[in-house]
């Protein structure tokens, strides 16, 4: 009996031995076989879909394949047949989507890859059109960019307050693009900042000088709150800084806006918003397929992000960008010659209260079901 009890006791200690050596020994990582635990694409979806796109039009929607891939789908309603005909700007905006994607699945330590793109994003599409293939890969990189700030994210279109974008900040933009093979430029310089503020507006004034430019844009415009919440999308006019019946009454009834002390008013209201910037700054980059939009967008994505990080804002000036008037003559006070990168996105950045958040899609909403 002693016996026994002697071999039973020498036994537990023995088990309890080889216990410890299995816990503690690091050798045993290699013989441990762990599967992955992939974030669901609704929850990268409940992310992805505050990112920044054209005109708040939110043309992205996804179909779920499998756990780890999904199709990337294209609605084209949401397009902008008047003043994005060729669907470069929606597909820069896809870019963002998809890096936003990304990002929010880094702290499961996966990203969002981009494997395969069909036929170009068109006006001519009747119904959800398939775009693009995303896979959920695993990844051994560091995300410096949490998921966070693509909640904090927002387009500032109210006063400055009259300070720089800091160094630190232009330092980190010009690195992350040429990261993508694009450029980073800014300026600080007043006499800059003001033209491009004033051509920026001219540019504003003579798009809306166009029955079919105004049209399209007045169809995207929520007047009211409860216009905005209901729909979710477009361009809310709190985010604007214009009061609803004001904007309204500019888009629906132009006229009454086009000459005289009403119009010396609007523009007075309209140029007081830009008080207070002290950086304006530009990309340049490929920029001529689809391509090369995808990664401008996913670029843009990142160094939008930076900017939040450093609590700070944008405000892009696509009018400079669309308009060939305008565009030809900021390329030119920008010395930018044909043989360079093209201009492909100017901003305004800096320091402001927080601006109001637009209203966004429903993450079911997105989902193809």
């Amino acid at each position: 009996m002693q016996m026994l009890t002697k071999n039973r006791r020498d036994f537990l200690k023995m088990g309890f031995k080889l216990t410890t050596l299995l816990v503690f020994n690091p050798f045993n990582k290699l013989f441990k076989i762990k599967d992955p635990k992939w974030p669901t694409w609704e929850s990268l979806i409940d992310y992805a879909r505050w990112c920044p796109n054209i005109h708040n039009l939110q043309p992205h929607r996804i179909k779920i394949i499998s756990e780890t891939e999904a199709y990337l789908y294209y609605d084209p309603a949401r397009l902008l047949p008047i003043g994005d005909p060729r669907c470069v700007f929606v597909t820069v905006a896809m870019g963002i989507f998809i890096e936003h994607l990304s990002i929010a699945a880094a702290v499961h330590r996966v990203k969002v890859e981009l494997v395969e793109v069909y036929k170009p994003i068109t006006t001519q599409a009747t119904s959800y059109t398939r775009f693009a293939r995303l896979k959920l890969v695993e990844s051994s990189e560091k995300e410096e960019l949490n998921s966070a700030l693509i909640l904090e994210r927002r387009t500032s279109r109210s006063q400055y307050d009259g300070l720089p974008l800091k160094e630190a900040v232009l330092s980190k933009l010009k690195s992350q693009s040429q990261k993508f093979d694009h450029d980073f430029f800014y300026s600080n310089d007043k006499e800059m900042i003001d033209f491009t503020v004033k051509l920026n507006q001219q540019t504003l004034f003579e798009d809306l000088s166009s029955t079919s430019n105004r049209k399209e844009l007045d169809h995207l415009f929520r007047y009211t709150k409860q216009e905005a919440a209901t729909r979710r999308d477009g361009l809310w006019a709190r985010c604007m800084g214009f009061p609803g019946l004001l904007m309204k009454s500019v888009f629906r009834h132009p006229e009454r806006w086009s000459e005289g002390i009403k119009k010396t008013m609007l523009t007075d209201y309209y140029r007081a918003s830009f008080k207070g910037t002290a950086t304006v700054c530009w990309l340049s980059g490929h920029f001529d397929n689809t391509n090369d939009w995808l990664r401008a967008g996913q670029m843009l994505a990142r160094n939008w992000l930076l900017i939040t990080k450093e609590k700070a804002y944008i405000q892009p000036f696509g009018s400079l960008i669309t308009n060939a008037s305008a565009y030809e003559q900021i390329t030119k006070k920008l010395n930018q010659t044909k043989e360079q990168k093209k201009i492909w996105m100017i901003f305004r950045a800096g320091y402001s209260k927080e601006p109001a958040r637009s209203f966004r899609l429903n993450t079911n909403e997105i989902i193809i079901r």
